[in-house]
């Protein structure tokens, strides 16, 4: 007999533990006009909503550095986004490459609590702080 799977609501905090601001955008709609972006200035957090087991991808911003992200969990999950910039987090992330991310490699890191690391990478179109 078939089991009945049953979605439910997850809670994905997402907490800017670092001295920058970052933004946070579906990663469908990075580098649009059209997105919601929500910007996180530091000690700030959001709650993102999901539905249970479901894939969710982010880009998530801080100065040129992008993470982009996969949420998928069946559970509640809180996420520091300094965990996510890491140095260890990407170990093929490589900051002299051009801002393009499909030059980049896509290696797959496993994810810890639900949330994945796909791609590191700078973005140099939209910075507006200085790397000093």
């Amino acid at each position: 007999m078939p089991s009945l799977v049953q979605s439910y609501d997850v809670l994905l905090d997402l907490i800017n533990d670092m001295q920058d601001s970052v933004s946070v955008q579906l990663l469908r709609d990075y580098g649009r006009n059209g997105g919601a972006v929500v910007l996180l200035s530091p000690m700030e957090s959001v709650t993102l909503i999901l539905e249970s087991g479901s894939p969710y991808r982010y880009a998530i911003k801080s100065r040129n550095r992008v993470a982009n992200v996969t949420a998928r969990s069946w559970r509640d999950i809180q996420c520091s986004i300094s965990s996510l910039f890491h140095e260890g987090a990407r170990s093929n992330s490589n900051p002299g490459t051009a801002s393009d991310p499909s030059q980049q490699p896509q290696a797959q890191e496993p994810p810890v609590n639900g949330v994945s690391v796909d791609r590191l990478w700078r973005d140099h179109r939209m910075c507006v702080w200085s790397e000093s």
